[in-house]
């Protein structure tokens, strides 16, 4: 007959029938005429003795059960919800749930305890992070270059000291003691980096207002100008970046390129030069303008004098009274006679007439002329004797003008072009013949391959022989019923043709994100699957190098149990963070 196990609290638990054995938990309890039940029984107390020992837990626990965690090294219980840690703290690079008060944690990330105080996590320690180095004031006694001891307090800050302070001033004997970066000892606060003038490196500073100094960047105080009692002794240098005036900077005196003395008006504004006269009158001699350098007040002041003469005056347009000699062109309307230096009239302003008998001509002249040119002319009705081909076919003996379109007609073109509109392909090709082909940056038939504006060759299909490629994997096309992330563990299954894997599915691939050769391009929809290669893989759980990995929940890889036939991918590198992440794998 059938006999009923109770827990210990007297509930039910299950009926072991005859002959038979129930696994309801994970031990399996005996029914009566059962053969070979010793196995069955001594193992029963071997799992007890090493409380299931396994890397994962026991998959039938009740309230209470032991369980040594094999991975973690940690003797764990059942709580009827969740395995927890029986002794120490719950390890975990996330905060653990269900603590009881009191109940502590190790934060591998940070390398942290926190304890629970019900409500939420109080850190034990250390106060910051130790991979960010030790934070804070730590008392210390050192010895000088005399050997005399000294208090200090030094403030670190990421296992760096940053500052000491001290009640008195000597040398830091750095044989015996030494401190980065200290030396001199300063009475008060001394920082990093400094130099015997208290001037500081790398930005170790103080950051703040600060009501006295008895220096300012080494110098002593009674050496800066002070506000109201502004003299100087001597030449003030500044260098190449100059200096600027103004409420908004409005000018800047600087050098540029070494040796370029500009005077800027950086908002634009016009800079005006103005001298007292005698003392009494400001006038406005000259102003500098965006158009141009202009006087102060129109038709009142000169350029140069009697007695202060330009040498030479260079402009591309000259308005107004002109007195003196004149060397270069005249464009525009001159009222007025042109004399030579010997008083001779080069040009009649009454006759309207130019030269004289066995005068010469130099310069641009522009009109009609009567009689020889010798010279350069704007314009010609012949070309050395040559008359343009107008209209423009390509006759002999003429020369090329471009008609409308901007189109030059010749029977033959000798030389090297640029560029064309067309290219020849062999040489029996005529103008009109299909060899003569145009070149085009999309995929269109019987036109020669052109990259486009980001340097691409389009095609619709490339033959031959490829000796390497870009990427790493090999890649086929698949529907998929949902767009998945690069590195995603998929299978064949969903509504569609694949979709992302469970827990014992054989995996078929990874999603890829730059496959090398890709088949089935022609799909639509879907997405490439890396069938072999190197590939970004999504896995769950600590992994090491060389470890093979199957299918596990939600897309992701697991490592491989011993003699599992579903391995589809071995490992490329070793990561120990127990949660997700995304590692190199190749895909067998």
């Amino acid at each position: 007959m059938a006999y009923q196990v109770d827990k210990f609290n007297g509930t039910f638990l299950t009926s072991v029938e005859d002959g038979t054995i129930d696994t309801s938990t994970d031990l399996r309890f005996v029914g009566k005429n059962y053969a070979g039940y010793g196995e069955v029984q001594n193992e029963n107390f071997l799992h007890l003795l090493e409380n299931f020992a396994n890397t994962t837990a026991p998959p039938k626990a009740v309230l209470g059960q032991i369980w040594f965690d094999s991975a973690s090294l940690r003797l764990k219980f059942y709580d009827g919800t969740k395995w927890k840690t029986a002794n120490g703290a719950e390890v975990a690079s996330v905060a653990p749930s269900g603590l009881a008060v009191g109940e502590i944690w190790w934060d591998t990330s940070a390398k942290q305890l926190y304890a629970w105080s019900g409500g939420e996590f109080v850190l034990v320690g250390p106060e910051a992070s130790p991979d960010l180095g030790a934070s804070g004031a730590i008392a210390q006694v050192v010895k000088d270059t005399g050997n005399t001891n000294h208090s200090i307090l030094k403030i670190n800050s990421g296992g760096k000291t940053v500052s000491i302070v001290s009640q008195t001033e000597f040398t830091l004997n750095s044989s015996i003691n030494p401190i980065d970066d200290f030396t001199l000892i300063k009475k008060g606060i001394t920082m990093a980096k400094a130099d015997a003038n208290g001037i500081t490196t790398d930005d170790y500073v103080y950051w703040g207002t600060s009501s006295n100094a008895l220096k300012l960047g080494g110098v002593a105080a009674t050496e800066y100008l002070q506000k109201g009692s502004i003299t100087f002794n001597q030449e003030i240098n500044f260098q190449d970046a100059g200096y600027r005036v103004g409420d908004q900077s409005d000018f800047r005196l600087r050098v540029e390129n070494d040796d370029e003395i500009v005077l800027e008006s950086v908002l634009g504004n016009p800079v005006k030069f103005i001298i007292n006269d005698s003392g009494t009158t400001r006038k406005n001699v000259m102003t500098l303008a965006s158009t141009g350098l202009l006087p102060g007040v129109t038709s009142s002041y000169t350029l140069g004098s009697a007695s202060l003469k330009w040498s030479a005056a260079y402009a591309d347009t000259f308005t107004g009274a002109f007195t003196g000699p004149l060397t270069g062109n005249v464009n525009g309307n001159t009222q007025g006679s042109l004399l030579a230096t010997d008083s001779t009239i080069m040009v009649n302003g009454i006759t309207k007439t130019i030269g004289y008998t066995g005068a010469s001509l130099y310069g641009t002249l522009f009109g009609s002329v009567q009689g020889n040119l010798t010279g350069t002319a704007s314009d010609a009705s012949a070309l050395n004797g040559i008359t343009p081909s107008i209209p423009v076919p390509a006759s002999g003996n003429s020369i090329a003008v471009r008609d409308a379109t901007g189109t030059i007609y010749a029977t033959t073109f000798n030389g090297t072009a640029s560029k064309a509109d067309r290219i020849k392909i062999d040489d029996t090709a005529t103008d009109s013949d299909p060899n003569y082909k145009t070149a085009k940056t999309t995929a269109t038939a019987n036109s020669i391959a052109a990259r486009n504006s980001s340097g691409d060759l389009i095609a619709n299909l490339f033959q031959g022989t490829a000796t390497a490629a870009r990427y790493a994997d090999l890649a086929e096309k698949y529907l998929t019923d949902d767009e998945y992330e690069a590195g995603t563990v998929v299978s064949v299954g969903g509504e569609e043709e694949v979709t992302q894997c469970k827990d014992g599915d054989r995996a078929l691939g990874v999603i890829s994100a730059q496959p090398a050769y890709m088949m089935n391009a022609w799909l639509e929809g879907g997405q490439y699957i890396a069938l072999k290669g190197r590939v970004p893989v999504k896995v769950i759980g600590a992994v090491a190098k060389g470890n093979k990995l199957v299918a596990a929940a939600d897309g992701y890889a697991k490592v491989a149990q011993a003699l599992d036939p579903d391995v589809f991918a071995i490992a490329l590198e070793s990561n120990s963070n127990s949660g997700t992440k995304v590692i190199e794998a190749v895909v067998l």
